[in-house]
């Protein structure tokens, strides 16, 4: 399967049926090339981009567990209100 098909089996999104958070690495074969987990799914990424349409809104990426595998798409991202809080939205962490 290339990079450009969408494999639920391979992120944490509504396709899974989980309809929660899953701990880093439950989806091995999702690694990217570069070696990150749950890039895609999980919970939607905040960014500090503001969403160009609204000022008080910022970019989220990646998708997230409550929605399907469209919005996890690379080239996807939504808005969402700077002081919005859920628990599918929070913070992608990463060590070197």
């Amino acid at each position: 399967m290339g990079g450009d098909e969408f494999d639920p089996a391979r992120c944490n999104t509504f396709e899974a049926g989980l309809g929660k958070t899953t701990p880093v690495g439950a989806y091995p074969d999702g690694v990217s090339a570069y070696g990150c987990y749950d890039m895609a799914g999980n919970v939607w990424e905040w960014t500090e981009s503001p969403w160009p349409k609204r000022e008080e809104f910022r970019v989220v990426r990646g998708g997230s567990f409550g929605l399907d595998g469209d919005y996890a798409a690379p080239a996807f991202s939504m808005g969402a209100h700077a002081h919005f809080g859920e628990d599918g939205i929070g913070f992608r962490c990463a060590r070197t």
